[in-house]
Parts: structure tokens; C-alpha cells; sequence
């Protein structure tokens, strides 16, 4: 029996539960789905963004909502060895096991809190976790706590979130309360079949 397409649910969740329900039962079928019907390129661009600002290969970095391991493959390539990944999901976490890319894996709520110290990372990526629906932008100022001052965030958000969701806004409040500088923004394509455009903004962590 085919398996079913998940990916017109994804926007529809309401809740962490509703995400672990749906994400659980996608994991095994995930990356198929995405990457080889749906031309996924988030993961490599966001990764090819961080790789061309972080020099440091040997850098601390945690991959926020990091399923089933898309983006922590992506980095390995591009050379960096210290990858954690953390999400809400423990099937597919149980997936981004297998990838080889990751010293740990977490699973942990964002918005409850990360188990992790303050300043525990030199650098933060995550690629579809703050879109509609999901972690939200209130989520960002976990990621921050869990980054070196003078680290980095690069983070993508699809662009018909990025001002609707509210991400526009909270980037321009950390930026004047002093917490972090905007790098760089750039767009780039996320689905390759859709045409729909994810934006990468690349936050200097104050």
C-alpha cells in the first residue's frame, strides 16, 4: 500500500501533541517524501549558509528541530564534527540515529525549555521549525539562551510566515533590545516542486 503524503498536514497542527502524532507517523516515510518527490533544499542551503560563516569546523553547533537528521547530513559534509540535535519527536530522532552525523540526540519541547546550560553552543541552525503553526517565534529566545555570546543562528523561515507569523517582528525587537545583529538575510528555494521560497536569516547572538 502506498504511504500516505503527510506533507499537506504539517501545516495544520495546533498543538505539541498534534506534532508528535503527525511527525511520529511520517518519520519512516519522511525523507522520501520531502527530498526525492518534493525537491527539499532547505537543509542544504541553510547548511552552505553556516558553512561559509562559521570557519570553525570544529565548532559546537545544535540542530533545532532537527527530525530526521536532513540538516545535521548536511553539515557533516561541509566538514563540521560536533553536531547535537534536538527535538520534540522520538521517532524521528530514532531516524537521524542512523544518519552518523550527531554526538547526541534529545528529545525535548523548545518551548518548555531545552536541557541544556546557558552558552552551551557556538552556533544554532534549524530549518523547518519555525514555520506556521509550529515552534512560533517565542521559541527563538531558547535558541539564543543556548548560544555563545558572539555565536551564530542561522535560521530558515518560509516567507509566508516570516512576516504573518510574526518573525519579522521579534527579529527587529532582539535586534533593538541588543541581543542579537542581523548578519545577512537571504532567500532561497524550499521545495523544489512547489517553487515555495524559505528566507535564511543569520543572527549574530549578542
Amino acid at each position: 500500500m502506498p504511504q500516505k503524503k503527510r506533507l499537506p498536514e504539517a501545516y495544520d497542527i495546533r498543538s505539541a501533541e498534534d506534532a508528535k502524532r503527525l511527525y511520529g507517523e511520517w518519520a519512516t516515510s519522511y525523507d522520501e517524501e520531502l527530498v526525492e518527490e518534493n525537491q527539499y533544499a532547505g537543509p542544504e542551503l541553510a547548511a552552505s549558509v553556516l558553512a561559509r560563516e562559521l570557519a570553525d569546523r570544529n565548532a559546537r553547533i545544535i540542530d533545532i528541530g532537527c527530525g530526521t537528521g536532513l540538516v545535521g547530513e548536511r553539515l557533516k559534509a561541509q566538514g563540521f564534527g560536533h553536531i547535537d540535535g534536538l527535538d520534540l519527536v522520538p521517532e524521528m530522532l530514532a531516524v537521524a540515529g542512523t544518519k552518523g552525523a550527531y554526538d547526541q540526540l534529545v528529545e525535548a519541547d523548545l518551548l518548555a525549555g531545552a536541557p541544556f546550560a546557558d552558552a552551551s553552543y557556538d552556533a544554532a541552525i534549524s530549518v523547518g521549525t519555525f514555520t506556521h503553526n509550529h515552534v512560533g517565534p517565542a521559541g527563538i529566545d531558547e535558541v539564543l539562551r543556548l548560544v555563545k555570546p558572539g555565536g551564530l543562528f542561522v535560521v530558515m523561515i518560509n516567507v509566508e510566515a516570516y512576516a504573518s507569523d510574526g518573525y519579522q517582528a521579534k527579529f527587529d525587537q532582539l535586534v533593538s533590545d541588543g541581543r542579537c545583529r542581523i548578519r545577512a538575510t537571504e532567500e532561497g528555494v524550499l521545495f523544489g516542486t512547489t517553487g515555495l521560497v524559505g528566507r535564511i536569516v543569520v543572527l549574530d547572538v549578542g
